[in-house]
């Protein structure tokens, strides 16, 4: 990833460059409408507003705006949301599964294309087990808390957990960019407390 990265960024650790900003904001636009493999930097760079110039001494290549873009306005997303209030686990998948629905924003768009585009481009592969490492960090309390109160079985693995709310999550952003209809809400409802009450049951 070219300097300065996204996460010194995030930590304050560099001045911000307004330019590159734009660039970002732009990239995760067009990666959005038009997916990695149909996107161009002078179309980033157009959307920007901006020269052929000013991409160049900031990012080297697609692959570094994408990589870019992802990391950096994933972390702006999780900052700018308040603190996981959720007690349990339990109340963690419900929460996850009632608030994904609607159009695909440009971020969560750009995210789906980065994990496409991860399969044979290794430093975008990076930056989603970057942005994974974060979103996890984030859970892991709970995940703890709910062995300890008993929400989830003694016998629970934190890891399949983890794993679990994390492919529930990347599965219904699939079924939503898709256009895929979801079910009846309450009879989904119904299902996932189902699920989650299981989770409390020993094996």
């Amino acid at each position: 990833m070219s300097e300065p990265d996204a996460d010194a960024e995030a930590r304050g650790e560099v001045a911000a460059d307004p330019l590159r900003e734009r660039l970002l904001d732009a990239a995760a636009r067009v990666f959005a409408s038009k997916g990695y493999s149909g996107t161009k930097i002078m179309d980033i760079v157009r959307e920007a507003g901006l020269s052929a110039g000013a991409v160049y001494g900031r990012f080297k290549s697609k692959n570094d705006l994408l990589t870019e873009a992802v990391v950096s306005r994933s972390i702006r997303q999780a900052r700018s949301q308040p603190p996981v209030e959720d007690r349990r686990v339990a109340d963690l998948i419900v929460r996850t599964t009632s608030e994904n629905k609607g159009p695909l924003t440009d971020l969560e768009a750009m995210q789906l294309e980065a994990y496409v585009a991860a399969r044979r481009e290794p430093e975008v592969a990076a930056a989603l087990a970057e942005i994974r490492r974060r979103r996890r960090a984030r859970v892991q309390p709970l995940v703890e808390a709910a062995l300890v109160d008993g929400t989830v079985a003694p016998d629970g693995d934190p890891e399949s957990i983890l794993y679990l709310v994390e492919t529930v999550r990347l599965g219904l952003l699939l079924q939503r960019a898709a256009g895929m209809a979801p079910p009846d809400a309450e009879a989904w409802m119904r299902l996932i407390r189902q699920l989650v009450e299981d989770l409390g049951r020993p094996s």
